[in-house]
């Protein structure tokens, strides 16, 4: 008997926006961390290609907001977009630091790369403090993806932004959300003749 794969576990609207509340805007590593999670949520990054991300990769301007990851998982290169609010907030942080928008876009206070088990550690602990104490790096790009598969209905899309070499991979992005069945059913019975 084949052994099923589990679903991917995903944020609820209500979830991320208790999780994005967490940051104080006033100080500098809390915005930088809310910056980084919202990177995550909007572009399914892996947490190496989160930590190593640099300007140069980057169009943050002229109303294109795009990141080349380069050499992502799998020796992979391809390129993800974001939202233009993140990526002027991210242009704005460099801008605001003092930086002139090359090396590593996230960094510690000393200007080196940020450490995994730094992000995961507060990860969980803002989650905890969210009321989500399930929260994990992963479930951030299970999140992502889940919602842009949710949103086009096209797995070669995710699996495009997920970076995954095999469809069978991206399948697993395809579950059917308890609000998509939801109103799916409903639309379908509303069609039926004889109301």
């Amino acid at each position: 008997m084949a052994k099923s794969k589990k679903l991917p576990e995903v944020l609820t609207e209500d979830e991320i926006a208790a999780l994005l509340d967490q940051f104080n805007p006033r100080y500098a590593g809390p915005r930088r961390n809310r910056l980084m999670i919202k990177l995550a949520l909007e572009t399914g990054l892996w947490i190496a290609e989160l930590t190593s991300l640099r300007f140069e990769d980057c169009r943050l301007n002229g109303g294109v907001y795009r990141i080349h990851v380069k050499d992502g998982k799998g020796g992979k290169d391809r390129v993800v977009w974001m939202t233009a609010d993140l990526g002027a907030a991210i242009g704005e942080m460099a801008t605001r630091e003092g930086r002139e928008h090359v090396g590593l876009m996230f960094t510690t206070r000393e200007g080196g790369e940020i450490d995994h088990g730094y992000l995961r550690r507060m990860i969980k602990q803002r989650g905890t403090t969210a009321g989500i104490p399930r929260l994990h790096f992963l479930l951030l790009r299970h999140t992502s993806l889940t919602r842009l598969y949710s949103r086009t209905k096209d797995l070669r899309l995710v699996q495009t932004a997920a970076g995954h070499a095999s469809p069978t991979t991206t399948a697993i992005y395809a579950h059917v959300s308890e609000e998509d069945l939801r109103d799916a059913m409903i639309e379908t019975a509303e069609a039926l003749p004889g109301k």
